[in-house]
């Protein structure tokens, strides 16, 4: 059964595909499109508050019907009232018809282009007939420069939706229809485009009612819908109270579109936006301020969406296939995520365009994430079995190094040229000893030995490379250095203590009745190469070259000097040049080495080494 890190390695492109075939789903239709769909509309949402508000556009201008217009008996004192027509109109919502047509009439006297009403007309007046007749009256001069709202709801009926057109009573210029289009978290964030209203609309009678944002310009809606920039908060766009429309000059008006609606709060007509909770009138504001301006937001086609998602699908997992670990996995993940973001943000601001950038960021989070965690998992494995293996071969301290950055050294066939101490021991004529011994007691007394010297390694902080039969092949400074002459001075320490301990365990067998043992203990620095040798089901970290085949001879010359069990190279020597206490035993020739060695005894350390307390 394969492991979670072993799926987590080998699938974590399923992870990276999900997320982008989720951005394809625009409506969102499935529960996989809403997910990225409201990421967007939080990324949507900090992206306007980074770039911050924009200064108000000069058209359109709102004719407010405010709160202070709808409250003016509690402003005014009735004198006050009584001194203009429009004013002693003007209460609690709704108003007269008439009185709204008034209001219309006087801004396109003084020369606004059109007006758009953001009312809904689709019942007679509460007020009667007659006062439908004075607002058709009123704006009978500027029949095609008048449009009413038209709007579109959807009512459920018995488990079937039911679309209906709320059209104006009043037959003016062109209704405009008023829905925006808002996201699955209810922010109002575009326009509907000419695929929309097909879709929805496509069943009425033609022609097909025009979004009101659209109705300020020849052209036909586009085919894609048009997302809202939103200059700022509520309060942005450019407003003059109903009440306030005749003490503004003729210029306020002229030639820009007027839109009259409700801003009251009272009146319950608050949205959510992306800039916060915002008026309808005001939305429909931002709308055509973005027609007019060209300034609003666009996505990609879908052919588009499905071109762009699929390059960053393969880009991205081939970035993400390179780190050979979980850390740089997470780290090129991070690296992916950033540069979308800011990719992103560049064409939001620059070229108004908006991208399916939560699939972009979601793709690279979850297949990276699950690659991290399969290799991490795989990291972990690993790290339990280098710690079981290198805890009997290491000292604590470089075994805690090696498991905070393994790298390839322990698990990959590699080699790399490296200076090190090698110390190479073996036991004299033991080979006529184990011809007597028991094999139980051959083994005992083999343990006895290699425990006390695996110990003298270990606490100098080297490495226990391999017991081969009776003897102990160990290196220091591999496969980290600590400085050529720490490690040296580590090796000769190692070396005193094996020959101090082999002395108490011969007096414990001097003790028992049995023969003392005997070692020699060669001692060499020089250049190795350090690497991993074996087949590709078993490495085993190792050195190799004629540095180690130097300490070995060394190790097998103590034979001519019984009396001298540690010999050490001069290049060894050179490095603690004033710290040891050696005997020099002149040149020796020794096979695989060029020429004679100079080889000297060690018999122990100076009192006080040089730089040492």
């Amino acid at each position: 059964m394969p492991s979670w890190g072993g799926l987590g390695r080998r699938l974590w492109w399923l992870a990276l595909a999900a997320p982008l075939l989720a951005g394809l789903d625009r409506l969102p239709a499935t529960p996989l499109g809403q997910g990225p769909s409201l990421l967007d509309d939080q990324l949507q949402q900090l992206f306007f508050l980074l770039r911050g508000p924009r200064p108000a556009p000069a058209d359109p201008v709102i004719l407010a019907i405010d709160a202070d217009s709808l409250e003016l008996a509690e402003l005014l004192d009735p004198a006050e009232r009584q001194a203009s027509p429009l004013w002693r109109q003007m209460g609690p919502w709704p108003w007269p018809r008439a009185l709204q047509a008034q209001l219309a009439a006087l801004v396109l006297e003084r020369g606004a282009e059109r007006v758009l009403f953001n009312i809904e007309y689709a019942q007679p007046s509460r007020f009667g007939p007659a006062d439908d007749r004075a607002f058709a009256a009123t704006l009978a001069p500027w029949r095609q420069r008048v449009h009413l709202a038209l709007r579109y709801s959807v009512k459920d009926q018995g488990g079937l939706e039911q679309s209906r057109l709320r059209l104006p009573v009043h037959r003016f210029a062109a209704p405009g229809l008023t829905t925006l289009l808002q996201s699955p978290r209810g922010v109002v964030e575009a326009v509907p485009g000419q695929d929309w209203l097909q879709a929805r609309l496509g069943d009425f009678p033609p022609p097909l009612p025009r979004p009101m944002a659209f109705l300020v310009r020849p052209a036909p809606p586009p085919v894609a819908p048009m997302g809202l920039n939103y200059p700022g908060p509520a309060g942005t766009m450019a407003q003059v109270p109903a009440w306030k429309v005749l003490e503004r000059p003729a210029s306020t008006w002229r030639g820009r579109t007027v839109l009259i609606g409700v801003t009251a709060p009272a009146l319950g007509d608050l949205q959510e936006t992306p800039v916060g909770p915002m008026g309808g009138t005001e939305i429909q504001a931002v709308a055509v301020a973005n027609v007019l301006g060209n300034r609003g937001l666009w996505p990609l086609p879908l052919w588009g969406d499905g071109l762009l998602l699929l390059g960053w699908g393969v880009a991205a997992g081939l970035l993400l296939r390179r780190p050979a670990s979980a850390g740089r996995t997470l780290q090129t993940m991070l690296a992916l995520v950033a540069g979308v973001l800011l990719a992103g943000w560049g064409l939001w601001i620059g070229a108004r365009l908006t991208l399916p950038l939560a699939a972009l960021v979601l793709a690279p989070l979850a297949g990276g994430g699950a690659r991290a965690v399969g290799q991490g998992l795989a990291e972990s494995r690993e790290r339990a079995y280098l710690h079981q293996v290198l805890s009997r071969r290491v000292s604590p301290t470089l075994l805690r190094d090696i498991l905070r950055s393994p790298g390839p050294i322990w698990n990959q066939a590699v080699g790399s040229r490296a200076r090190c101490a090698v110390l190479f021991s073996d036991l004299v004529a033991f080979t006529p000893l184990s011809a007597v011994l028991e094999p139980a007691d051959l083994f005992a007394l083999l343990n006895r030995y290699f425990e006390a010297t695996a110990a003298a390694v270990l606490e100098q902080e080297g490495l226990l490379d391999k017991f081969i039969g009776d003897a102990v092949m160990a290196e220091f400074g591999v496969p980290r250095s600590r400085g050529d002459r720490q490690e040296a001075r580590a090796a000769v320490r190692a070396a005193l203590a094996m020959q101090e301990r082999l002395e108490g365990l011969n007096g414990e067998l001097a003790a028992a009745g049995r023969p003392p043992l005997r070692h020699g203990i060669g001692l060499h620095f020089g250049e190795v190469i350090a690497g991993n040798l074996g087949s590709s089901r078993r490495l085993e970290f190792t050195v190799v070259g004629a540095s180690v085949n130097v300490a070995s001879r060394l190790a097998g010359l103590t034979r001519r000097f019984p009396q001298h069990p540690i010999l050490i190279s001069g290049d060894l020597l050179a490095l603690l040049p004033g710290e040891l206490l050696v005997e020099p035993l002149g040149p020796h020739p020794l096979k695989g080495w060029p020429e004679p060695l100079e080889v000297y005894a060690l018999r122990g350390l100076e009192t006080a080494a040089p730089g040492e307390a």
